[in-house]
């Protein structure tokens, strides 16, 4: 907005000089009021509000303010008390006619100090600044800093640090722009506390010289480095783009600036230049100067003459000639607002009634102006905040959205969808859980926003994001429930150690262990939510290592005794955890006799333990067995299996208890290699990987496509010959 007016607001009947307050306001108990101040039918296609009466007169709107379909105003009404802040909603495109009135705060700028007389407080006149998120900023009569409230977001105040004159020069999102007149300083604020800087816990963001400026996004444009140039700081990364010529071969340094998604409005008022930047195609759109003031999405709205407001409608961008026309007529206009964010024009006529004044000016498309979302998701047993969160604010409104989340595979794993809104900005969480109560994989999900714009045309990808879920759902070789797969290692003396790839030492677990026990990292079998350990030992004993959720284990003299759930196991030379083959959710065991090269199911079960073995196939002598997990992304687990020959075969489960025909994966391959082990996801994509280690004692990780096969063989680590086994 502009610099040049650097007057201080002062209260209209003293001369008292107002301190730094600005707030954006939140609901905190929204009450409707009667219908009667339900909008009036108009002739012209305009809404007209009467805000109520104060008095026995019409009650007067002191301040209006317009954006992303909500109408805020602040005055007297009946039956509060003492100047309140109201708020309308209008439909999310076309329409005008506004909900119910809402009252949003009451003793509204009558906080100051004012000792024995009100007076400056009942007088005071801030200008509202929509944010487009369903709340005002506004300098408030206090010396608290800036404020800003209203919606769903909390109520928001900076205390900047100063306690000069300070004066709001533009405001929009999070960001608030404060001019201290005092200290020549321009005072950039975040409403968002977690963007303040680590400096000031004031929520300072950025400090410069006063100039014109005005915030979109995290872009702050200003006046560039030579005349006739502008250029944008991004206020979360701290860099400055390259000037924008806007202006060639004149001396005009904008002393206004106004920023709306693709256009830029710039004015000299001194050289009596002005004109529009289009940044979709980089070109200008020259306009009369000192006529317009207010832009909107496409358009240019002037200061009333005699009563007249008019529209410049350059929504076609760069090299298409502008159209003009009158948007209203009446004999006294006094308050009047754009809404930047989509929307429409409204303004206060003689009779004090708020008119809004439908623009009919093509919008442009919707986006995500900035997004705040949950990045990790902990469902684990006592976590402060197991619920995940989004806050987007758009463009314009949405008449309704639709949030997917995805596991790695790209299987949806929720679907949530909603019209709720807040102005231009939208809100939604999620409990972690699939469509059918479920909780949802304990690995990365990927989202996707999409809304539809109301206007007949397409639905809109808008943003998108991941979130890593930790504490879900069980998913191959996760034990401490992080969404990585863990890998484990057995020393000579029985030292085991656990694995996270990029780890080449490990972190050593537990020692004591008989260095013949055969691990078997296999999933939670006894229903506590955490993966568990079976042990066979050389005696032909199966037990289970009841898992703590954090990937370690301790042999039986350091811990509780292990559970036994079998015996006889020696009679199986492989012993393998594909997942779940059952589709029950819980993991199951594969086992292959030695005598006959059968291969058995043995199913888990409720109570803990497995059932009786049945029988999925013959002839699998001569096979390396590996566990692979959901490989092929069906939901089902899998076995790998390379015969005598170096063919790597996978065997993709159906989720009944038996396995599909094989499928090549590799031909003559693994020569070399002494261990192989279907480790889970170790790279971080939710898809499993494949590790091995040849016989020089080289780690080798195969990386998982998500679609039944892996990637070249990539050493990431030697040294591992030490190791007396890998699992």
């Amino acid at each position: 907005m502009t610099a040049r007016k650097e007057t201080s607001r002062r209260k209209r009947r003293t001369g008292w000089i107002l301190g730094p307050a600005v707030t954006a306001l939140a609901v905190t108990g929204l009450a409707p009021v009667p219908a009667a101040t339900a909008a009036e039918p108009s002739p012209s296609g305009e809404a007209v509000i009467t805000l109520g009466t104060y008095g026995g007169r019409t009650a007067k709107p002191e301040q209006i303010a317009l954006g992303g379909g909500r109408l805020t105003v602040a005055g007297w009404a009946e039956p509060v008390e003492g100047r309140a802040l109201y708020e309308y909603d209008l439909p999310a495109h076309g329409g005008v006619e506004p909900g119910p009135r809402r009252l949003v705060q009451t003793n509204f700028w009558m906080n100051y100090p004012c000792g024995d007389s009100h007076e400056m407080c009942n007088d005071f006149d801030s200008r509202l600044w929509a944010l487009g998120d369903g709340r005002v900023a506004y300098h408030a009569p206090d010396r608290g800093g800036p404020h800003a409230s209203g919606g769903q977001v909390p109520s928001s105040r900076l205390s900047l640090g100063h306690w000069g004159p300070d004066l709001v020069a533009d405001a929009a999102g999070q960001y608030v722009v404060v001019n201290n007149l005092e200290e020549r300083r321009q005072l950039i604020g975040s409403f968002d506390a977690e963007d303040a800087s680590q400096e000031s816990q004031d929520g300072l963001v950025h400090s410069r010289p006063i100039t014109a400026s005005s915030v979109w996004g995290d872009s702050l444009w200003q006046p560039g480095t030579a005349a006739g140039t502008v250029s944008a700081y991004d206020l979360r990364t701290r860099t400055t783009t390259p000037d924008i010529d806007v202006d060639p071969g004149s001396n005009c340094v904008p002393d206004s600036l106004q920023a709306v998604g693709r256009w830029l409005f710039w004015q000299c008022d001194e050289e009596a230049r002005a004109g529009v930047w289009d940044h979709r195609k980089a070109a200008g759109i020259p306009v009369e100067a000192k006529r317009w003031s207010r832009l909107g999405d496409g358009f240019l709205v002037g200061d009333p003459t005699e009563g007249e407001l008019r529209l410049l409608d350059f929504h076609r961008g760069a090299g298409e000639t502008p159209s003009e026309r009158v948007l209203a007529q009446r004999p006294a206009i006094s308050q009047w607002t754009v809404d930047k964010y989509g929307g429409h024009v409204a303004y206060v006529d003689e009779e004090s009634r708020i008119r809004i004044v439908p623009v009919d000016v093509e919008r442009s498309p919707v986006t995500a102006i900035d997004a705040r979302t949950t990045t990790t998701l902990d469902l684990r047993p006592g976590a402060k905040t197991p619920v995940w969160s989004g806050h987007w604010r758009l463009s314009r409104p949405a008449a309704a959205w639709t949030l997917i989340f995805r596991d790695g595979h790209g299987n949806v794993a929720r679907k949530l969808t909603g019209t709720a809104r807040d102005g231009a900005a939208i809100r939604a969480t999620w409990d972690g859980r699939t469509a059918d109560g479920r909780l949802a994989a304990g690995r990365p999900h990927t989202w996707d926003l999409i809304v539809d714009p109301g206007d007949g045309g397409p639905h809109q990808y808008v943003s998108k994001g991941t979130t890593r879920v930790v504490g879900g759902r069980s998913v191959h070789r996760d034990a401490d429930g992080d969404g990585l797969g863990e890998y484990y290692a057995m020393t000579a003396g029985g030292k085991l150690s656990v694995h996270h790839l990029g780890t080449t030492t490990g972190t050593y677990v537990s020692q004591g262990w008989d260095p013949a026990t055969r691990f078997i990292p296999f999933g939670d079998i006894d229903g506590d939510g955490c993966d568990d350990m079976l042990l066979k030992s050389a005696d032909g004993l199966l037990r289970r290592a009841t898992g703590k959720c954090d990937g370690h284990y301790t042999p039986v003299n350091h811990a509780t005794p292990h559970v036994q759930i079998g015996k006889g196991w020696n009679a199986f030379d492989a012993v393998v955890a594909p997942g779940d083959l059952t589709g029950d959710g819980r993991p199951d065991l594969l086992a292959r006799q030695t005598t006959t090269g059968y291969l058995f199911l043995y199913r888990s079960n409720a109570s803990g333990t497995l059932d009786a073995a049945v029988r999925v196939g013959t002839g699998w002598k001569g096979y390396r067995l590996i566990g692979a997990g959901d490989i092929d992304g069906d939901g089902n687990g899998d076995l790998l299996a390379r015969d005598g020959s170096g063919e790597l075969w996978r065997y993709s489960g159906t989720g009944t208890g038996t396995l599909k025909p094989r499928v090549l994966v590799f031909r003559d391959w693994g020569a070399g290699r002494t261990d192989l082990i279907g480790v889970g996801d170790v790279t971080g994509d939710s898809l499993p990987d494949l590790l091995s280690r040849d016989s020089s004692g080289k780690l080798l990780r195969n990386k998982g496509n998500g679609k039944g096969s892996f990637g070249a063989t990539v050493t990431i680590s030697t040294g591992w010959q030490n190791y007396r086994g890998l699992y």
